[in-house]
């Protein structure tokens, strides 16, 4: 047992143990926030673990714990053919936010390629609310439409991963969550508490709905879905119990870490706030400069040195005071999105255990 093993019930682990013991699982982003938790449940379940690293970083500590570490690029067709023979689970969760979108495609067209070619028995794939058009607002099930506009961005690349999976040969479940948050997430956990103890945080009066859910649900989907005896070609739409609010969301990390505020402001007010759009300028597919000097040095620090040092950083330079909305957050902090998983929870007898705020110590 680790630190990163996930709090879920023990009866799950004596459910699941039955269908992971000496199965061979093969996962890619495990040393991400989702992939740590996930790697640790699959040992305590008796999987025979491999997983895939785009450098060292992390891989020590893997084989310590009995894990199989191949260390190579998804880009090249040769390594990818030699990691997944005698595989029978692929668990995709890898996604490089530091490239473009269209290097992240061509990575996964060759992955995609040598699971195609492999004896492999299943993937899961993680993707993410984000591909539906109504994203972050309206009606978000089964039937809702997820279009490409060309742009080449994340939400793009992730729709063409998800076409490629459904047309493929081999049973996929993919798996689409919406505010994943838990220890180890960067954006949804570390950043919202960096944000309250500069504070206070400024949320839009009215307050939107958050689809938030945490890392051990996502965990514990990923597993059951990985375990479907009938799988075809399937998405799961992944949410968390209950509606809760943004400002729900900022109070679970106040309770959390003992400190911080929050404040509502009109929502034209948080509007006139913001620079104009320019229509001229239209976004960039490929990852900013700053990304891709974050990518060098991560990996040349290796994940937690370098995020360590960023918050670090950030607390220096940054000055207290409230913390205002840019305009993609306020999209998110005013939208209602009205999400449906009874499918999911009825199709992988998933229940999502952890209730926002409850656990201090995510």
């Amino acid at each position: 047992m680790t630190s990163d093993r996930p709090n879920l019930p023990d009866a799950f682990f004596s459910e699941a143990g039955a269908g992971f013991a000496g199965r061979t699982v093969i996962v890619t982003g495990a040393t991400g926030f989702i992939g740590r938790r996930l790697v640790a449940a699959l040992l305590e379940l008796g999987a025979k673990v491999s997983v895939i690293l785009r450098s060292g970083h992390g891989a020590k500590a893997l084989q310590a714990r009995g894990v199989t570490v191949w260390i190579g690029a998804l880009s090249d067709p040769d390594f990818m053919a030699s990691v997944l023979k005698e595989k029978e689970i692929l668990i995709h969760l890898a996604y490089d936010v530091r490239a473009s979108g269209r290097e992240n495609m061509s990575a996964f067209s060759t992955l995609h390629s040598a699971v195609q070619a492999s004896d492999l028995e299943r993937v899961v794939h993680m993707s993410s609310m984000v591909v539906y058009d109504h994203w972050p607002d309206g009606v978000i099930d089964r039937e809702a439409a997820a279009t490409r506009t060309g742009r080449e961005d994340y939400r793009d690349t992730k729709i063409e991963m998800e076409e490629a999976l459904l047309a493929g040969t081999k049973p996929v479940a993919i798996l689409q969550p919406g505010i994943v948050y838990g220890p180890g997430s960067a954006m949804w956990t570390d950043a919202p508490r960096e944000a309250l103890r500069r504070g206070p945080v400024i949320l839009p009066d009215p307050v939107g709905l958050c689809p938030a859910i945490h890392v051990d649900d996502v965990v514990q989907a990923t597993l059951r879905a990985a375990l479907i005896s009938d799988l075809t070609h399937e998405r799961f739409i992944l949410n968390g119990p209950g509606e809760p609010t943004w400002g729900d969301f900022f109070i679970a990390h106040i309770k959390a870490i003992g400190e911080g505020t929050i404040e509502y402001r009109a929502l034209d007010e948080l509007e006139a706030r913001l620079p104009p759009v320019d229509e001229s300028s239209p976004a960039s597919a490929s990852p900013s400069l700053a990304a891709r000097v974050s990518g060098i040095l991560r990996k040349g620090l290796g994940r937690d040195r370098f995020e360590a040092i960023v918050r670090t950083a950030t607390r220096a330079l940054n000055k207290s005071g409230p913390v205002y909305p840019d305009r993609g957050a306020l999209k998110l902090y005013q939208a209602r999105p009205r999400v449906c998983d009874a499918h999911t929870r009825e199709r992988l007898r998933f229940e999502p255990i952890a209730i926002l705020g409850a656990d201090r110590k995510s």
